[in-house]
């Protein structure tokens, strides 16, 4: 009786041996990592208006979603030169940025707007401003007029 009990188990391994050995071996398909596109690199622009012996220079780093950063620099002939940094974005053609400057030894803040005539020329807006929690910021863009003096042209970025 032993031997047929010993005999019966040896026979049902050798058969689960075999047909696990006989199954036929699936490919397995691993689906390709999904990566995050990388954030594209934000593209620098340079313009610069000269006004007699005024100059302006803008640089802008403009981004994929509209959104830019930069700075603003206003060197006047024989007064005092405003410098800061701008944040903002774009809505259409026109740039709506917040204007940290430094001037006379006050940091202040102002609300700016360009039109993007074309490829390589900005041209500053003005309006009617009102202050607002420490800000000076256009009572009504609808209101903006782009017909002013200030045309800034594209140069190339100082490194």
């Amino acid at each position: 009786m032993k031997a047929v009990y010993i005999l019966s188990n040896v026979a049902l391994f050798a058969i689960l041996a075999s047909s696990c050995m006989n199954k036929q071996k699936k490919d397995v398909v691993i689906p390709p990592l999904e990566v995050e596109a990388p954030m594209e690199t934000p593209q620098k622009e340079c313009y610069q208006a000269v006004l007699e012996k005024d100059t302006i220079t803008l640089t802008v780093d403009v981004n994929s979603v509209n959104e830019f950063e930069g700075e603003l620099d206003y060197s006047y002939y024989e007064k005092d030169k405003s410098f800061g940094t701008l944040l903002g974005n774009v809505k259409g053609d026109t740039i709506f940025a917040d204007y940290k400057f430094q001037s006379e030894g006050t940091t202040s803040i102002r609300e700016l707007a360009y039109l993007k005539k074309d490829a390589n020329t900005y041209v500053e807006g003005y309006g009617e401003m009102i202050e607002t929690n420490g800000k000076m910021s256009f009572k009504d863009k609808n209101k903006i007029k782009f017909d002013g003096n200030i045309v800034l042209k594209k140069i190339d970025c100082k490194l």
